[in-house]
């Protein structure tokens, strides 16, 4: 499970979160599998390969239940498991894959258009489906009250992965079956703390499947977790040393690497990630994921006045789209509410000068000792 913790309490929505902290004094905390990770030395690597691990997760998860969904990008994450699932001919039921035809789009349809003609099982089913669905986006945007639903999502404008109205395209072929949704989140996070190294995981990158307990986070099988994170720590002591790069308390592993395509690919490779299916794309969505999750709301004014680099929205927008303009007034709402802002800003979660309550400071798990 992954969730913020506040006091005995869980949330999947980050403004509910930061409520309960402001009402009860209480800090935020961010639960991933800690009952699961608690249960292992993490300073022990696992002496198996990770294809290995990942192959024997694959199997497992096909003999637990009776469907299994992979949902597909053609990205590092997700391909690293559809290339698990093909090396060990197991079997997926439904592959469900995210396409658009918008310009600079993240989830090419050349993506989409290659796994149609290439998938080596006849009989899995492919679903195609657009992130901007208006229809499918109204599930989760039904109003402008959706920024105090006790889900993740919450995020973009767009529909992730993991939202629920993929959790509806899934039910179409799957519903009233033991069934689960396999994503690929997410890669190791390092920190370097008296002269060691720690794993732990960053909420934000999580919290768009935060309340889907359908989704199966297939990299964070315990063995596989541990795995990668000392192939990571292995990677980054080697950069360093090769680099004669500085090593400070409290460096992040990932920072290490250039914010690159090139850096990108080497710290996925790092981590035991399969290359994508084409190269640069992974890079390409995180840096406008980036540039997306950063929505400023105007502190005054009407409420369609916003600072976006999602031209979808924009349009959106321009075009009257009802989801849209849930989207855009939920978040002038949440703006409006000075006392709940001001609280925001006083106990540091808005970043400096910034109105965006999309994109709020960071939230860490629980750290697992690496060793030196």
């Amino acid at each position: 499970m992954v969730s913020y913790k506040v006091g005995n309490n869980f949330f999947n929505n980050i403004y509910l979160t930061l409520r309960q902290a402001q009402k009860t004094g209480n800090s935020v905390e961010f639960y991933c599998y800690d009952a699961e990770f608690d249960q292992y030395n993490w300073t022990q690597e696992p002496e198996a390969s990770l294809d290995f691990l990942m192959l024997q997760h694959a199997r497992d998860l096909r003999n637990r239940y009776e469907r299994l969904v992979l949902l597909w990008s053609g990205g590092t994450d997700s391909h690293t498991i559809y290339n698990i699932f093909k090396q060990g001919g197991i079997h997926l039921d439904e592959i469900i894959i995210k396409a658009d035809k918008t310009e600079g789009s993240i989830f090419p349809e050349e993506n989409a258009d290659w796994l149609f003609k290439n998938h080596w099982d006849p009989t899995t089913q492919l679903t195609r489906y657009d992130d901007y669905d208006h229809n499918l986006r109204l599930i989760d945007l039904p109003n402008e009250d959706w920024v105090w639903k006790n889900g993740g999502d919450l995020y973009k404008y767009g529909m992730t992965s993991t939202a629920n109205g993929v959790r509806l395209l899934c039910e179409k072929n799957h519903a009233g079956k033991k069934w689960r949704a396999i994503g690929g989140y997410e890669k190791p996070r390092l920190v370097y703390r008296d002269q060691r190294w720690y794993h732990r995981q960053l909420a934000t990158v999580l919290e768009p499947t935060m309340g889907y307990d359908y989704v199966e986070h297939f990299f964070f099988q315990p063995l596989i977790a541990i795995k990668q994170a000392h192939m990571i720590k292995r990677s980054v002591k080697l950069l360093i040393a090769s680099n004669q790069l500085p090593l400070y308390e409290g460096d992040w592993a990932e920072a290490k690497w250039p914010k690159t395509l090139s850096g990108y690919r080497d710290w996925a490779f790092g981590c035991g990630r399969h290359e994508e299916l084409n190269v640069g794309i992974s890079h390409h969505q995180k840096t406008v994921n980036d540039a997306i999750s950063k929505t400023e709301i105007s502190t005054h004014g009407h409420w369609k006045d916003i600072i976006t680099a999602d031209r979808r929205l924009k349009a959106d927008l321009e075009n009257g789209i009802k989801v849209a303009e849930n989207f855009v007034k939920g978040l002038h709402n949440l703006r409006s509410e000075f006392g709940f802002v001001t609280w925001l800003k006083d106990n540091g979660w808005l970043r400096a000068n910034s109105n965006t309550l999309t994109n709020l400071n960071f939230v860490w798990s629980k750290e697992y000792d690496l060793g030196t």
